[in-house]
């Protein structure tokens, strides 16, 4: 049940990350990282590392890509 649990908060956290890229990536790669590390409290290791992974890289990326798009 732990297990089942995890991977949906590791979906979500891996949903977030996309999220983060494109909208808000301080507020969504932040959501990320804490449901990430959730994901791998209830189970899901390899799934709730990838989501705080995917969620700091694509915060960072999001955040240097619209800081040049509006210089």
């Amino acid at each position: 049940m732990w297990v089942q649990t995890g991977r949906k908060i590791s979906g979500i956290s891996l949903a977030s990350a996309l999220v983060a890229l494109a909208v808000a990536p301080v507020v969504f790669g932040v959501l990320g990282v804490l449901l990430g590390a959730a994901g791998v409290a209830k189970g899901d290791r390899i799934g709730g590392m990838a989501g705080v992974v995917a969620s700091a890289v694509l915060a960072v990326t999001g955040y240097y890509l619209a800081g040049e798009m509006l210089t």
